[in-house]
């Protein structure tokens, strides 16, 4: 059995589970859905409390917000199948076959991968900021993305094996937004759990507006420094594998260090305007992450840093 695994916090979910009912009932491969709601706005709940009547679906709202991570591992404690396939609760499945490319690939790792795309360029220029960004940075095919496999990995859209999963879990460490799925491929990494990149992605429909998702940057970058506190054995590895990382290592070895905090103090209003303007620049977002990462910069980062 999969148990299919979706954390809600104010989407819609309706058509994708129907979708993914559809899929299951031409295969008769047994499966479960399990929909948990991290106490959404009432509208949500109103609407995607309707799949609970279905046989397939577990339908749970929770009282209060309890977070990214937490919510995924509650599902995972409720799951009865073998296999856990993670979705964000943002996505649309438009392939007819996406479950059965699952499927086909159970014998091969114990973690699959499916990947990410984008729908078309959207016409408010508020959205275009995490559209470009996600265009940009994070749809990739299954053969860029075995490349580097643990640093490639996302949690929206991948399957792992239920005893694999249950001996690493999603980190509870992490607190908002941001970088629980790098955590984990980390953690899988360590582990020397294989993973297999495959061509089925989602498509990521849940655009934030500009303002948000630099909201939820400085919620990210933060929560990649606090990696580095989690993770102290492999910080040298994290700092190697993570391009932003590498990027403000060699910055911060060549003495750029106190230039980009004199960026962040002088011209981040600038940049953030910049970014939420109708023509956001991705390299002008990396300046923007390198300077908050600048800000973050500590003297116990720096003492555990040395090459």
């Amino acid at each position: 059995m999969i148990s299919v695994c979706i954390p809600v916090y104010n989407f819609d979910v309706t058509e994708l589970v129907g979708e993914l009912i559809a899929q299951a009932n031409r295969l008769q491969y047994p499966i479960e859905i399990l929909i948990f709601d991290d106490h959404s706005h009432s509208y949500f709940r109103n609407r995607n409390s309707q799949l609970a009547s279905h046989s397939l679906v577990n339908y749970l709202e929770f009282d209060f917000n309890i977070g990214r991570s937490k919510i995924r591992n509650r599902l995972a404690d409720v799951a009865t199948g073998q296999w856990l396939l993670f979705l964000d609760c943002d996505v649309m499945v438009d392939d007819p076959n996406y479950l059965k490319r699952y499927i086909e690939n159970l014998p091969n790792a114990k973690v699959v991968c499916g990947g990410r795309k984008y729908g078309p360029k959207p016409f408010r220029h508020e959205l275009l900021l995490r559209w470009k960004y996600g265009v940009k940075r994070e749809c990739r095919s299954a053969y860029s993305r075995q490349l580097k496999p643990y640093s490639s990995f996302i949690s929206g859209n991948f399957l792992i094996e239920y005893d694999t999963f249950h001996s690493i879990r999603f980190n509870e460490e992490l607190s908002g937004y941001g970088h629980e799925d790098t955590l984990l491929g980390l953690d899988l990494k360590k582990h020397k759990v294989d993973i297999l990149h495959i061509d089925n992605p989602t498509i990521h429909m849940g655009l934030d507006s500009n303002q948000e998702f630099l909201e939820k940057t400085d919620q990210g970058v933060k929560n990649l420094v606090k990696i580095l506190h989690i993770m102290p054995c492999m910080r040298r590895d994290i700092e190697k594998s993570i391009t932003l990382l590498k990027v403000f290592r060699f910055l911060r070895k060549v003495g750029m260090l106190y230039p980009l905090r004199w960026v962040s103090r002088v011209y981040t209003p600038l940049l953030r305007k910049q970014l939420c303007g109708s023509r956001p620049s991705i390299l002008l977002m990396d300046l923007y992450k390198l300077t908050l990462l600048a800000k973050l910069y500590t003297k116990g980062w720096r003492n555990q840093s040395q090459p």
